[in-house]
Formats: C-alpha cells, sequence, structure tokens
C-alpha cells in the first residue's frame, strides 16, 4: 500500500509539473521579426511570427516581389528571391522612414514565405507585405534571405531595433527589424512546448523509479 501510495504521489508530481508548465508557458508569438546580421562572408535575414491586418487597408492586392533590402527606402522582404505573389496593407506607424543610406540589392537566396515592410520615404507609415493567399493572423513560418559577399555596411545599414505598430486590442500587433552590428551568433532555439513535456514527464518517471528504489531498500 505504502508502494502505491508513493508511486500515485510521485505521478501526481509530474501531471502538476505539466499542468504548471501549460498555465505560464510562454504566449503565442503575435507579431513579426526580421533579423539581420553578418554570418561568415555574408548577410542573412531571418523572419518569423504572425501578422495581423485587419486594422490595415489593403494598399495593393495581387503583385509579385523577390526578396530585397533597400535602407534608404525603409523596404526589407524576405523569402524566395525570385517574384512571388504578394500583397500590400497599409497604415503602420513607425519611428524611421530608412534604416540606413544604401541602395537596393536583391537577396541572391531566400526562402520561406514572402514576407516585408515598406516605408518608401513617407514621413510616417507605411505598408506590410504578405503572402497573396495569407490569413490574417496565421503563423507564417520562418523566411530567410541570403546577401552573399556583403556586409551589414556595404548594403548601407544601420544597426538597431526598428519597430513599427498599428491596430489597437485585438487588432494591434507589431513588425520589428533587428539589425546586428556585429557577427551573427544565434542563441539556441527555446524547447518547444512539446519538448518540454517531454522533459517534465522524463522528471516525474525519474521520481517514480527513485521512490520505488527506496522503498525496495527499506523493505
Amino acid at each position: 500500500m505504502a508502494l502505491k501510495r508513493r508511486m500515485t504521489e510521485a505521478a501526481a508530481v509530474g501531471a502538476a509539473m505539466l499542468i504548471g508548465f501549460g498555465l505560464c508557458g510562454p504566449p503565442a508569438q503575435a507579431a513579426y521579426t526580421i533579423t539581420m546580421a553578418q554570418a561568415g562572408s555574408d548577410v542573412v535575414a531571418t523572419g518569423a511570427g504572425s501578422i495581423n491586418f485587419d486594422a490595415l487597408a489593403p494598399y495593393y492586392i495581387g503583385d509579385a516581389d523577390p526578396s530585397l533590402i533597400a535602407a534608404s527606402d525603409g523596404a526589407i522582404i524576405v523569402g524566395p528571391a525570385t517574384p512571388t505573389d504578394d500583397s500590400y496593407y497599409s497604415g503602420i506607424a513607425g519611428p524611421a522612414i530608412s534604416f540606413g543610406p544604401g541602395g537596393a540589392f536583391f537577396a541572391d537566396m531566400g526562402g520561406g514565405s514572402i514576407v516585408g515592410l515598406g516605408t518608401f520615404d513617407q514621413t510616417s507609415g507605411g505598408v506590410v507585405t504578405v503572402p497573396y493567399d495569407y490569413s490574417s493572423g496565421t503563423p507564417l513560418g520562418t523566411s530567410t534571405a541570403t546577401w552573399s559577399n556583403t556586409t551589414i555596411s556595404g548594403l548601407g545599414l544601420t544597426p538597431g531595433s526598428y519597430v513599427w505598430t498599428w491596430g489597437s486590442g485585438a487588432t494591434a500587433d507589431t513588425f520589428t527589424l533587428d539589425i546586428a552590428a556585429g557577427s551573427f551568433g544565434a542563441p539556441p532555439p527555446a524547447p518547444e512546448p512539446a519538448t518540454w513535456a517531454m522533459m517534465l514527464l522524463g522528471f516525474a518517471g525519474l521520481a517514480l523509479v527513485r521512490t520505488r528504489r527506496r522503498i525496495l531498500a527499506s523493505g
């Protein structure tokens, strides 16, 4: 009976840990972020997140663009390096109309969904770019763009963090461009919820085994 009771208690601890993780786990990603950094002899941009355009106005639906960077125009697009169907939505607000003096440079390679932003020398505001058939607020996955044999300076980029916002309440969203000053050194990815769950189950299992061994040793 003692063994059964202690095993039940250990299982309860594991379940409580899982429930606790569910209650305090990371919130769903509700913004979009592009990070640009030097990676060896190349410059790599990586974007991920989602875009809620419910508070924005259709600007141009059904265009086709490749991934590119145009710092002086405040424009960046990540995703395929070949023209890909996309759409523009206007109404964003940001602190800067550009993120450097550089001209337009098309990416040498890229992948994932076509996503971007452009201010086009406006004193305030601009547009976001999403895939043509994109459903507002859904995950966009990971998009990349690579400019070969160049540097952050060579692309005319000013390192820093640039943030654009729009909407309010349920339609509030942000688009962030982080341009790193140094070489690329991405931190290890945070464990996914499923990974955390497996780790916690493993800890609970270890607790069960250790409890049982102590009981057998004492009995």
